[in-house]
């Protein structure tokens, strides 16, 4: 498949700056541009400094959070403009082997059809996380960080939804793709070291497993998009799954977290909100 130019594009909410400059640092060299999208962060003097210590980064600046979606949308828009083919979107916390790009072109030249090409996520805190393929091959759903994209795909198939903000964005997105005849593939090949967010050990009778800790504001969305996702392809299996993870959420939230009364209070208003849409 023919690769021509590629970016990168970074979304930032009030990120950590040391490892926000390691995250540049592992990028820079492997990208003609880095593009960069601060969603309203606090810390904004302290990212404009680390800024201007890389040569090749862009910043596009939101005086306020305008979500996951939003800020995607942003970053391809400004990579579209500048005649980039494909763009490589990152989390503010992800950091990249050497050849990163490079290893991740050399699995793109070997396919046709490709909308999204995505390396295995290494969570720091609690190992791989999602698909963990031993071949190359073509998966439903990938997350953003880590993803090459091919830029026409993505406005082909009539972007981001930024009606879900934030949590599924990328899960939708796949499957918009792959409904337009655009492959979704992941490779074992490359990896990529992510931290998608706070775990917690839990145990229930004699099962254990990890529980991923949420501010209440992202539990809104979770529940919206649980539910506002499948309503909207009319996926009603996936629908019915997005109701029963709502009531799992609030059984979780009750046993196992602190701000009980916000977390709950955000799952319901979120979960009636998606269900309205």
């Amino acid at each position: 498949m023919k690769v021509n130019r590629i970016c990168s594009g970074t979304v930032l909410y009030n990120p950590e700056i040391p490892l926000l400059m390691r995250h540049f640092e592992s990028i820079k060299n492997q990208v003609e541009k880095m593009y960069v999208v601060d969603n309203g962060s606090k810390n904004i003097k302290d990212i404009r400094s680390v800024v201007c210590e890389f040569s090749n980064l862009e910043l596009i600046e939101n005086k306020r959070n305008k979500g996951i979606a939003r800020a995607l949308n942003q970053l391809f828009e400004k990579a579209k403009e500048s005649k980039f083919d494909w763009l490589i979107s990152f989390d503010q916390d992800s950091i990249c082997e050497k050849n990163f790009v490079s290893d991740l072109k050399k699995e793109l030249l070997k396919e046709k059809s490709v909308g999204i090409i995505a390396p295995v996520i290494v969570d720091r805190n609690v190992g791989i996380v999602g698909h963990n393929p031993t071949t190359r091959k073509d998966v439903r759903t990938c997350i953003t960080s880590g993803s090459l994209t091919n830029i026409e795909a993505w406005e082909r198939v009539g972007k981001y939804d930024e009606v879900m903000f934030i949590d599924s964005v990328d899960f939708e997105f796949c499957y918009r793709l792959r409904k337009n005849g655009f492959r979704v593939i992941q490779t074992p090949n490359v990896t990529l070291s992510h931290t998608v967010g706070e775990a917690k050990k839990c145990r229930f009778l004699f099962w254990k497993f990890n529980n991923l800790i949420h501010s209440p504001f992202r539990h809104y969305y979770m529940a919206q998009n649980r539910v506002y996702f499948p309503k909207k392809h009319k996926l009603w299996g996936r629908f019915i799954r997005g109701n029963y993870r709502n009531l799992k959420s609030i059984f979780i939230v009750l046993i196992y977290e602190d701000q009980k009364r916000k977390k709950v209070a955000s799952i319901l208003k979120g979960w009636k909100k998606g269900l309205g849409l």
